[in-house]
């Protein structure tokens, strides 16, 4: 498998445990935040929801971006996560600035929730103008963005219903 990046607002939690990290065989974990990198009381907390056969990285993006290009995750069953599109972005944009024409694979957009200002999309799928426009931004960069909450459910490739959703954000 080597690896999958999932965006999910609440990174590590018990779909993950459960329905990840389970059915994948997932045997490292790196949750990519500038924010969670940095906060020892963050890391403490995933620290302890992570099970203990699986190792846990909390990098910036930077170093995320850096082993990507190096590829330290090719190897295993590494599930990468991120809290939002904002920080894919990041991500992608880091990557790239190293090995311009890096190749991702599908991302998997498991789970915004609604917060103000957000329009539910679908069930764990809610969505500002401004995450829209990512969408877009990270579709021209040639980025498969998959819609789905478990490794197995149906996916919904959002890349080919981008006018769907700027009609559903109106």
């Amino acid at each position: 498998m080597s690896y999958i990046i999932r965006v999910d607002d609440r990174l590590i939690h018990g779909q993950v445990v459960e329905g990840w990290i389970k059915s994948l065989n997932i045997d490292t974990i790196v949750i990519c935040s500038d924010f969670v990198a940095c906060d020892v009381i963050e890391k403490t907390l995933f620290e302890i929801s992570t099970p203990k056969h699986v190792k846990l990285e909390c990098n910036t993006i930077i170093l995320t971006a850096k082993n990507l290009t190096d590829g330290v995750y090719d190897k295993g069953n590494v599930l990468i996560l991120v809290s939002s599109l904002e920080e894919l972005c990041s991500l992608i944009l880091e990557t790239r600035k190293i090995i311009s024409d890096y190749i991702f694979p599908p991302v998997n957009i498991g789970g915004i929730r609604y917060c103000e200002g957000k329009k539910q999309i679908y069930k764990a799928l809610c969505l500002n103008k401004n995450e829209v426009n990512i969408i877009k931004k990270l579709n021209d960069l040639g980025i498969i963005l998959e819609y789905y909450l478990l490794p197995f459910d149906t996916k919904v490739v959002l890349n080919n219903i981008i006018i769907e959703i700027e009609r559903a954000m109106e």
